[in-house]
Parts: structure tokens; sequence; C-alpha cells
């Protein structure tokens, strides 16, 4: 059986400093910017037997064994991929595993559509769509899964974020097409889903989170209820980013990872994140700034989730991928969720 293994090679590079996306590689380049895709590509690769089809130099070949049916250019591009998948699909690719977000995502759908599955590794800045594993590991039991016959194959949503918005702090997003994926249960994640009609929930977090906000410092991360906290205490949130607040006020706006541990030094900060809808994801989706070195430093104690009723009614479990596994470690388990003014529920986070 034939397996397609592409590697965007700049994915991710804008996610701890706080860029929006890796489209201008130059300047996340020069503000300090690492992609992950090579750290997320080697996990998945560590212990499989498997040869695939796959790509030369860093969009494979650097790490896993096979034939090399696409040779990359010194400088790749969205074309490269596109391109690698129509190679795969010439040489007979039975499934096609790629590591990237969902641009790479979009990319391989393009060319692929639904004649034959594929399986997203995440290692980007957004993973909004439904084709992603939750995580490396988990990446690699699909695909073992699917080798041996046992995979169930799915339908999942590839989404569309548009991505002049996004770094605006507009959030747009479509349903860019239907893709098929293998799945097992519990390691692959579902789309993004957005929630009407949350306003009131929305505003009893915010009046309960505002009066513990008033004294000390505070990292929140993105979305609309950690928006309508700041709303509340009267000060602006970068919706799609992540800002630090010392005693009501912003010390650190849109920051990346350095800023906000520049900004919580010799402090005894605390951490506010918000789920993503349905997929669960409290850190590794969209807020990569708060990375394991920023979790280290505040305590996986001094984390706060907050969600309204209806998103947490879709999401059955929460997820965390830092891609530190002793600290998804210590964040998973049953945790408290504040779903309103003094109410909480208990949801159990898995790594």
């Amino acid at each position: 059986m034939k397996i397609g293994f592409v590697v965007n090679p700049i994915a991710g590079a804008g996610g701890k400093i706080g860029m929006k996306g890796t489209d201008n590689i130059e300047e996340v380049i020069e503000r300090g910017g690492e992609p992950l895709s090579p750290f997320k590509a080697k996990e998945f690769c560590n212990g499989l037997k498997k040869e695939f089809i796959t790509c030369s130099s860093n969009m494979g070949e650097d790490y896993i064994g096979g034939e090399i049916v696409y040779k990359t250019p010194e400088k790749t591009t969205a074309e490269d991929t596109k391109k690698a998948c129509i190679e795969f699909l010439k040489r007979g690719a039975e499934m096609i595993v790629f590591v990237g977000g969902d641009g790479t995502a979009r990319d391989v759908y393009t060319v692929v559509g639904k004649k034959l599955p594929v399986l997203g590794i995440p290692a980007g800045v957004k993973m909004y769509s439904g084709v992603f594993a939750l995580n490396a590991t988990a990446g690699r039991k699909i695909l073992n899964s699917f080798l041996e016959g046992n995979a169930e194959i799915v339908e999942r949503e590839i989404m569309d974020v548009d991505e002049n918005a996004y770094r605006k702090n507009v959030f747009r997003i479509r349903l860019f097409g239907i893709a098929i994926s293998p799945s097992i249960k519990n390691f692959l994640q579902y789309s993004k889903k957005v929630f009407p009609d949350e306003n009131e929930a929305k505003k009893e977090i915010a009046e309960f989170m505002a009066l513990i906000c008033k004294k000390g410092t505070y990292i929140v991360g993105p979305g609309s209820t950690t928006k309508a906290i700041f709303e509340k205490i009267g000060i602006e949130k970068t919706l799609l980013g992540v800002d630090v607040i010392e005693n009501g006020r912003i010390i650190a706006r849109d920051a990346g990872e350095k800023e906000i541990i520049n900004a919580i030094d010799g402090k005894n900060a605390r951490i506010i994140v918000s789920p993503l809808g349905k997929q669960g994801f409290i850190f590794g989706r969209g807020n990569q700034q708060i990375s394991s070195r920023v979790i280290k430093k505040v305590g996986t104690e001094n984390i706060i989730i907050v969600s309204t009723p209806q998103k947490m009614m879709y999401t059955p479990q929460l997820f965390v991928d830092t891609g530190d596994k002793e600290i998804d470690r210590k964040i998973s388990g049953w945790k408290k969720v504040i779903t309103g003014f003094g109410i909480a529920t208990r949801k159990k986070i898995i790594y």
C-alpha cells in the first residue's frame, strides 16, 4: 500500500511570535519565528517502519525513508505541495499524510478532493479543519490502524479562514470543502464550530472574571469569550491574539512568547484560556504564544478555563497539545471550566 507523505517546511513558524500565519516568511524569520513542522514530522515518523512515496529534502526525505517522487526546489511554495500531491495520485497512493496547518490542508484538498483519504499532522498556526490528528503520536496510531484495515473512513470539513481579515483580528471562516479521512475514536479532531446566541452567557462569565482580574497579572488567550471579559473591565482585547494584563490594564498587547515571558518576569501570573468550539483544544491551536515555556513559568495549577455552556454541550472532552509531553500530562485530567457567574462544570482534558 502506497502512502504519500508531504511536509510544509515553514508551517507553524508564526505561532509562538504571535503572527497569524507564515505567508510572509521573511518577516517571520526576522522576528525569530521557528517552524513547528520539522519537529512534528520527526515525532510522527519516529518508529514508523512503513516506507512512503515522498518529496526530496525538507518536504519529506529528511524525515522518512521511501521513494522520492517529487524533487523540490530550493525555495518552496504552496504550489510544491500541490505538485507533490499530483505525483502521489499518479503513483497510485492510497492515502496522503501531510504535516502543516489549514493552508496546507486546503492545498492538498485542492488536488485530491475526495479521491483518497488525507490525514493532517498538526503543525500550523491555524488548524480549524477536521482532517487533523490530535497530535503527531495520534497521527501515527491512525496511520497504523489504516494500514491494518481497522480505521473508519469519515467525511471531514476543510475550513477556509479569510487570511487578510485574520491578520487584522477579524475572524471569518467558511467551509472550503469536504475531504475524507481515516479515523479511530478520540484520535482525530473535529473542525471548529462557531456558536451563535452566546452573548448572555459571555456577559455572566465576563462579570465574574472581571472581579477576579482587577488585581494581579493574567495572560489572556484569544477568543470572543475572553474578549467579553476585557470589555467588562473596560480595555480592548486582541480578538485573535494573546494579551497580558496587570491590575486591570494592558502591559503586553498581541504578545508573542518572548513578550509574554518578559511581561510576567518576577510576577505570580495566571493564564486564562477558552477552548476552541467543538475541537476542545485549550493549548496548541491558535494560541501557541502561550507555549510550554510560558506554562512552566506560570505553573499548570494557575490555568483558568472559561467557556459558555453552549460550547461545552458540543465539546465532550478538552485537549492539550503544547508539544511538551510532560506539560501536557500535568494539564490533563478532570478540570474545572467556568461557565457563568460563579458557576463551573468539570471536563476531562486529554493529551
